[in-house]
């Protein structure tokens, strides 16, 4: 090999070892002028997806997932979905849009849409989210489809295990954690509100003691719902423990209440006391089911289909 080829050949080992470096290393590297066409419409930034509804099986679903950038949270009013089957070869099941609902006191918010799986397994989201600028940034959000539900699933007929009532108790902070209950909505057990052959608007939830900032709000937001349809349903709230007047903010000294269990809301993994709210028809099936939290205008929607 000649002088000059080796010199050759020792100047690019180098080069490529600089590049090679520069790629490795934790520092950023200085942009590089080049005459590409800039491309727009591709995905620009991979976003987080948490998924607020882990109760999901073969069926119709309402499914609620937050996004976040490395910035912040992701509040574009709609995004883009794909169910996609993840089996032998990824196929895409269904293509919809979820809207994007602000949780009480503007700190949170979540996107919600309806899918339908039709069958059990590995299935992720393929979520597209157009910024300003004409980008598209993306996520994927893995679930696990299951052949039923965990909870009372759509169409079913609910558990009759009886809940506590104002007639149960002396005082109605034996009933609820929320500081200022209404009293309609501790009136009736949920067998009593069935039998009036009017529609059923039910809420699980611990008001005070929640593990996010939203129980609190969806107990309101059913309060809310039932001034609007007062004489057309009847609203049953259901504190998640059994005994609130105990627990004084030590949820160590916290029960379930039985009901919670018949319900399956503690064979939900990791559950602790998100909020559930159910929606039952006049012949006493479940017509919408909403895991975690609901706007009213969400709740008003799946009401307004049984009414």
């Amino acid at each position: 090999m000649s002088s000059r080829l080796k010199r050759t050949l020792f100047v690019l080992v180098m080069a490529f070892s600089q590049v090679a470096a520069a790629c490795s290393s934790g520092d950023a590297a200085t942009p590089v002028a080049t005459s590409q066409p800039i491309v727009t419409n591709v995905p620009a930034l991979e976003l987080n997806g948490i998924l607020a509804t882990k109760d999901l099986s073969v069926g119709t679903n309402r499914i609620s997932f937050l996004l976040t950038s490395p910035k912040a949270l992701v509040t574009v009013p709609s995004a883009s979905v794909k169910s996609v089957y993840m089996g032998a070869t990824d196929s895409v099941a269904e293509s919809v849009t979820a809207e994007f609902f602000l949780w009480p006191f503007g700190s949170r918010g979540s996107y919600v849409t309806e899918l339908s799986f039709d069958r059990p397994g590995d299935w992720r989201l393929d979520v597209d989210v157009l910024q300003d600028d004409g980008s598209i940034s993306t996520a994927q959000i893995p679930l696990n489809i299951g052949e039923t539900s965990i909870t009372p699933g759509l169409g079913s007929k609910p558990p009759t295990t009886v809940n506590k009532t104002s007639r149960d108790v002396a005082e109605l902070t034996s009933l609820t954690t929320r500081s200022t209950p209404d009293p309609d909505l501790y009136q009736l057990t949920i067998a009593e509100a069935l039998e009036t052959e009017q529609p059923v608007v039910v809420v699980f939830a611990s008001p005070a003691l929640c593990t996010s900032p939203t129980c609190g709000p969806q107990v309101e937001a059913v309060e809310e719902l039932k001034d609007q349809y007062k004489g057309r349903a009847n609203f049953i709230h259901v504190e998640v423990y059994d005994n609130p007047a105990d627990i004084q903010g030590d949820l160590s000294r916290a029960k379930f209440a039985p009901i919670i269990d018949t319900w399956g809301f503690t064979q939900l993994e990791n559950y602790r006391n998100e909020s559930f709210v159910f929606i039952i028809d006049r012949d006493g099936r479940i017509t919408s089911k909403y895991e975690g939290y609901a706007a009213k205008e969400d709740l008003a929607k799946g009401l307004e289909k049984v009414l």
